[in-house]
């Protein structure tokens, strides 16, 4: 997994005042901070970190911080972002630096791929019960993403974490977890046709007795 560039800046004032003027520059107010580092407070280009986020696409956030100054720049992962409620703008931004050939645990996002048969007909249909599963990886090792291929399987089939591979590092997730199974999509259409039929019967009836009692009544 190749990572993506973030340029960050110190920030040397906080506060919510702060914060506020920070993003209405066009900044993202953030922490850096690591096992062997103490936490700094910095910025980062409100439109560059968007654009990111778009590069990524669900996938692990892992940035090479580029800061000035510094050669060697440190590698991040992305641990939260806090948004506006409202207006889904960025807020804050927690990174935190991951040391340089120290393999890092984080969810890798789950990628269906291939065509079920029993999918593509309309009989069943794909529950997805994990969309990470954890891995353990060197962060530029790291897998963009974790395949699994339902082109196999047929209706009930159930894929668990043991059935899942990655191309480096080790998956460390419970290997009996529920990646996810093909269900019946049917079982609810003929429940609803049954109903309708049911329906109509009863109106059927409803009408029977009804001329029954015209007839009576004549």
């Amino acid at each position: 997994m190749s990572l993506v560039n973030l340029t960050i800046h110190p920030r040397s004032t906080t506060g919510k005042n702060a914060n506020r003027r920070t993003r209405a520059a066009g900044r993202v107010p953030a922490v850096l901070y690591g096992k062997d580092r103490s936490t700094v407070s910095v910025e980062l280009d409100a439109h560059s970190f968007g654009v990111a986020l778009t590069h990524l696409a669900g996938r692990t956030a892992i940035f090479s911080l580029e800061m000035e100054g510094v050669e060697d720049p440190p590698i991040a992962l992305l641990r939260e972002i806090q948004r506006n409620p409202v207006t889904d703008q960025v807020l804050h931004v927690d990174l935190m630096e991951i040391p340089r050939g120290v393999p890092v645990t984080v969810g890798v996002a789950v990628e269906i791929v291939g065509t079920c048969p029993a999918v593509k007909s309309g009989e069943g249909s794909v529950s997805l019960h994990l969309d990470t599963i954890d891995v353990s990886c060197l962060p530029r090792d790291l897998p963009e993403c974790l395949e699994v291929d339902i082109s196999g399987l047929e209706l009930n089939d159930k894929i668990y974490v043991r059935d899942v591979t990655t191309t480096a590092g080790e998956i460390v997730d419970d290997p009996e977890m529920l990646v996810l199974n093909i269900k019946a999509a049917s079982v609810f259409v003929e429940e609803e046709e049954e109903a309708a039929e049911g329906e109509e019967q009863e109106g059927e009836t409803g009408e029977a007795e009804d001329a029954g009692e015209d007839k009576g009544g004549d």
